[in-house]
């Protein structure tokens, strides 16, 4: 089963983002705009990243899941005198849906906060994750993408380099002492 991201979307996005979540990653077309934003006394343009809404959901280093619905940071804010971060990074809270063909491995069922089948749908099985963080992130642009599970490989691998290189100050901080499992 093939998961594709309307052809509209290769023209408006120029980049992939694609987050290691554990035991899944998901990849999201992105790009980047400048705006402006009053800082201090001074009008300044500044680059933020945008996201496309739809994406793909990856297992063993294949789309496994159609993703859509991204929404990027906490469920509740108003407590919080910060802006809330609205770009996918590390520990930064991620909720999103998946369809798909088949049925979900267990391994990932369980991290669904719910998951349901509609039988008549064209992808019947649907899974709703809240609040996932991932753990590791890169931004790659499109057109260096040939193959989507050889990039989920080159994430992996930038991932493991990662943290044997900064293992001593990863151990520091308890969501990648946690995650990395340090």
């Amino acid at each position: 089963m093939v998961y594709s991201i309307p052809k509209s979307s290769q023209a408006t996005f120029n980049e992939v983002v694609i987050a290691d979540f554990g035991p899944f990653q998901v990849a999201i077309p992105s790009k980047t705009t400048l705006t402006n934003r009053q800082i201090f006394s001074a009008q300044m343009r500044v680059p933020q990243r945008q996201y496309q809404s739809q994406g793909w959901f990856i297992y063993n280093g294949q789309p496994i899941a159609a993703l859509d619905d991204l929404v990027i940071g906490s469920a509740s804010t108003e407590d919080s005198p910060f802006s809330p971060i609205q770009r996918i990074a590390p520990a930064i809270p991620v909720s999103f849906e998946v369809k798909s063909a088949r049925p979900l491995p267990g391994k990932l069922y369980a991290q669904a906060t719910l998951t349901c089948e509609i039988p008549d749908a064209d992808f019947p099985f649907f899974s709703i994750f809240r609040q996932v963080r991932p753990r590791f992130v890169k931004v790659y642009p499109f057109r260096k993408i040939a193959n989507l599970s050889t990039q989920v490989t080159q994430l992996l691998t930038d991932e493991a380099r990662f943290v044997e290189t900064n293992r001593h100050q990863l151990k520091q901080v308890p969501f990648y002492k946690a995650q990395f499992e340090l």
